[in-house]
């Protein structure tokens, strides 16, 4: 069985959400970022030892490489929203190969979207082409920020979110969706995927059983069985894998 998780606000969480007293499992330049709560901790020791686990994340490679996971370094993680498997920490040529002729499409649009968006007042940090996958910045009024990208260039080959004031700009071809096929492809095992946000809808409707906190997410999920619950619970996610693997 493989378990593939989103990371942020599925299984982790930034110091705004919990505090020092609960497992630091993320820091850089000597803050710490991001925790889990111990409860937490142990149940992904615990499932790692029964699954794969593979986080599944919109995070570049090297914010990936930023966390310290209490069950280890998993063999697999897919960063970038899909555009790279990592093994052992190191970026797979042959994924990253087929998950460039995906992109490539894309390329013209979002060469025009961030030129676009370095022009707007409301923008208040360097558009990022993160790892040469998808755009990434911030705005002031990101729902506006999209709805005029929207009207500006109507898109065909580009897919916009936002989450919170960060929005991007994403290849339609790359998505977790897509690495929950390519994952099913190589290791061709059953999938239990966890997730919370709208970069994380294909994943779990790709899945076997899906794991699923309400909130941004809402309508069925096609996955053929789902568990789903709004909850602020941070422990949510693992109990209900483990009470799934176990049962």
């Amino acid at each position: 069985m493989l378990f593939l998780s989103d990371l942020d606000r599925t299984l982790i969480f930034s110091y705004k959400r919990l505090s020092e007293d609960n497992v630091c499992v993320e820091e850089m330049d000597g803050k710490k970022l991001s925790y889990m709560t111990p409860h937490s901790a142990e149940l992904l020791r615990e499932i790692a030892l029964l699954t794969e686990f593979i986080p599944v994340t919109t995070r570049s490679a090297e914010q990936y490489r930023r966390i310290c996971l209490p069950s280890g370094t998993p063999r697999y993680a897919v960063c970038d929203n899909g555009g790279n498997l990592l093994i052992d920490n190191i970026p797979d040529p042959k994924w990253r190969k087929r998950a460039e002729e995906l992109i490539r499409p894309a390329m013209e649009e979002m060469s025009r979207i961030r030129a676009y968006w370095e022009t707007l007042e409301e923008i208040y940090l360097d558009v990022r082409f993160v790892d040469e996958t998808f755009l990434y910045t911030k705005s002031h009024t990101p729902s506006e920020t999209l709805k005029q990208t929207a009207e500006s260039f109507s898109p065909e080959t580009v897919s916009l979110f936002e989450n919170g004031d960060k929005i991007y700009a994403v290849p339609k071809g790359i998505s977790k969706g897509t690495a929950v096929r390519w994952l099913r492809e190589m290791l061709g095992e059953r999938i239990i995927a966890a997730g919370d946000s709208l970069f994380d809808r294909e994943m779990l409707d790709n899945a076997d059983i899906a794991v699923i906190k309400l909130g941004e997410l809402s309508g069925e999920c096609l996955a053929p069985v789902s568990y789903n619950e709004e909850t602020d619970d941070p422990d949510f996610t693992l109990d209900t894998v483990k009470r799934i693997i176990t049962e």
